[in-house]
């Protein structure tokens, strides 16, 4: 494996974000990170993966940018990006590329991107 990527996808709107894997959810993906490096995590089909703790690990968390999603955001250092629609940070201690997305941001991404195919499949775009 060149890389492990864990995407964490929140319910919409969710205002609830506090210190702890159990309500912050970019600790939630480095907590899965961690299992998955450390080999105690199987796949859909129950096979096991591989140990391996130094592959490097991109962590996307997709959810609504709150109030409390901010201040996780700030709690891990993270960098607000240029637009306002999402943080990114580097997380040494578990070599980790980590970057939070509003659901804004990947819908108007997604459109944009595919606003041509749909056009010529004759599918609406808005």
């Amino acid at each position: 494996m060149a890389s492990i990527v864990v995407v964490e996808i929140k319910r919409p709107m969710r205002n609830d974000a506090a210190e702890g894997e159990e309500k912050d959810p970019i600790e939630q993906a480095l907590g899965y990170l961690d299992r998955i490096r450390k080999g105690t995590v199987q796949t859909a089909s129950a096979r096991p993966i591989p140990r391996s703790e130094n592959i490097p690990g991109y962590c996307y968390v997709i959810c609504d940018i709150t109030k409390s999603i901010e201040n996780r955001c700030r709690m891990h250092d993270a960098i607000r990006t240029s637009d306002g629609l999402g943080y990114f940070f580097y997380k040494r201690s578990f070599n980790a590329y980590v970057e939070v997305i509003s659901f804004d941001l990947l819908v108007n991404a997604a459109t944009k991107r595919n606003k041509a195919f749909f056009d010529k499949l004759g599918l609406p775009t808005t």
